[in-house]
């Protein structure tokens, strides 16, 4: 009994020993799921949470991104805007922006009420008309780039400013955003610099015409160069040219503006380098023996001559009653001089006669070292150069004898004809021009510029009647009043940040 009550015990213990061990292991279990069961919800919200990060830094990037396409695409709206009137780029956006190059009363914002004739300003580029220039500047609350597609986003104009009184940088200032980004984070604010250079630098006009009065016509003449015209009405052409005067269409434009008046000619003046050799009351012969050096039609005579000093400006002026000869006489100008002569009437050069153009052939040839003289010839406008006489018969007839006194005291008539030739640059803003050669070689008759009052093609000749060669500043002392600044593409960009 014993025996069998100790087995019991021991049975019990084993049995109690086992109940134990299983509850223990249990716990652990219970322990051990409620810790995994806390880092797995751990790793569940962090997922989450880098979910939404990810979902807000994307949507914050886009945003941005969308942003700065914006604020570049105004930039490029308002760059247009420059190109196309390239006035503008010497006025601030408004009359209140800060700048030192800034004008308090001329700005974009009142562009349709600016001077033309003092400001450049054009009228004829739809894309860039004064009032649409005005109505740009006042964009500055939030613009759709795209009406029909709001996903490109918005810009506004910040400023357009002039930091330097020589106006020769231009700063453009514009903000972009996403269309849907009402709290900021998206704005993009970029600045570009725009290199502004003087007017001056444009290819001068091979022809450019006053039309002050009288009547033009091109006919089928040719022009190697730009043809300028002062209209009332510069964005309608006349019907009496057509861009077939043109001998390059693809390079070479007709110009009606800016609207800016025609150059005026400047005073003969008196002292060293000014030399008058008018006739005053000699005869016709003796006037222009002094210009061709003798009557022998064959003549050839230099300037400056020999005893000659220059001006002040380094140039030589001569004051002479007329210009008119043919056969085959030639006026050269000294390489590397600069020689003027300023004109009291009328212009005809007929036969073969040279002025300025070195060689024999169709073309003037050039030095090979150094530069080519120079000649510039001011017609005469009411008497500002005196009067030629008039008066005699003869041998013993004045300069200017059988004229009428308007002929007399102004440079009415240029006339070319023949198979002269001549390389200058003619202003006579009252004269009436023409190139009529006979021979088979005329595309190299004039070399130069003239500007002159009217154009009048005698004849139906398709042959290039002027070749342009040179500059406004070429021309001019004060180019930059008649050509408009140049602007230099911009190639960068700089993010500025945002205003809080």
């Amino acid at each position: 009994m014993r025996q069998s009550s100790a087995k019991t015990l021991l049975l019990r213990y084993l049995l109690r020993l086992s109940t134990n061990s299983s509850k223990r292991e249990k716990g652990y279990v219970l322990a051990l799921s409620v810790v995994i069961g806390l880092i797995m919800l751990t790793i569940g919200v962090a997922m989450v949470a880098r979910s939404q990060v990810d979902r807000v830094t994307a949507l914050s990037q886009g945003a941005t991104a969308q942003g700065e396409a914006a604020a570049e695409a105004g930039l490029a709206l308002y760059q247009n805007l420059i190109t196309n009137n390239r006035a503008i780029a010497l006025y601030c956006s408004a009359t209140d922006t800060e700048g030192v190059g800034c004008r308090s009363n001329t700005a974009w914002t009142n562009a349709n009420s600016w001077n033309r004739a003092t400001t450049g300003i054009g009228v004829c580029n739809a894309d860039a008309t004064p009032l649409g220039i005005q109505s740009a500047a006042a964009r500055t609350g939030w613009t759709n780039i795209d009406n029909t597609d709001l996903g490109k986003g918005q810009y506004r104009l910040v400023e357009y400013t002039l930091p330097n009184a020589t106006r020769t940088l231009g700063r453009l200032t514009v903000e972009g955003r996403s269309s849907s980004d009402a709290r900021r984070a998206g704005i993009t604010r970029l600045q570009a610099e725009i290199s502004i250079r003087p007017g001056g630098s444009s290819a001068a006009p091979a022809l450019w015409l006053r039309l002050n009065g009288g009547t033009s016509n091109l006919r089928n003449n040719k022009f190697n160069g730009n043809i300028r015209l002062n209209l009332s009405n510069p964005c309608t052409l006349p019907t009496w040219i057509r861009i077939d005067n043109l001998v390059d269409s693809a390079s070479q434009s007709i110009i009606t503006e800016p609207q800016v008046s025609f150059p005026t000619v400047p005073s003969f003046q008196s002292g060293t380098g000014y030399y008058n050799l008018t006739s005053n009351n000699q005869t016709r012969i003796n006037s222009d023996n002094r210009i061709w050096g003798s009557s022998n039609t064959n003549s050839t005579i230099t300037f400056p001559r020999s005893s000659d000093l220059p001006a002040a400006d380094g140039r030589y002026h001569y004051l002479i009653d007329r210009l008119d000869r043919q056969g085959n006489s030639r006026i050269d100008i000294r390489d590397n001089t600069e020689v003027v002569f300023y004109v009291r009437s009328t212009i005809d050069i007929r036969g073969s006669v040279r002025i300025n153009c070195a060689g024999s052939g169709n073309t003037c040839t050039l030095p090979n070292t150094g530069s080519a003289g120079q000649l510039t010839i001011y017609g005469n406008v009411g008497g500002a150069y005196g009067t030629c006489q008039t008066g005699g018969s003869g041998n013993s007839q004045l300069p200017c004898n059988g004229s009428s006194q308007t002929d007399r005291q102004n440079t009415n008539t240029i006339q070319l004809s023949g198979t002269s030739r001549i390389r200058a640059f003619i202003l006579a803003p009252n004269a009436t021009a023409g190139v009529n050669g006979g021979g088979s070689n005329d595309d190299s008759a004039f070399t130069g510029a003239m500007w002159v009052n009217n154009w009048n093609a005698s004849s139906n000749n398709s042959k290039i009647m002027v070749n342009g060669v040179g500059s406004y500043g070429t021309y001019l002392s004060n180019a930059a009043d008649y050509d408009l600044p140049a602007i230099s593409p911009v190639r960068s960009w700089t993010r500025l940040q945002v205003p809080q």
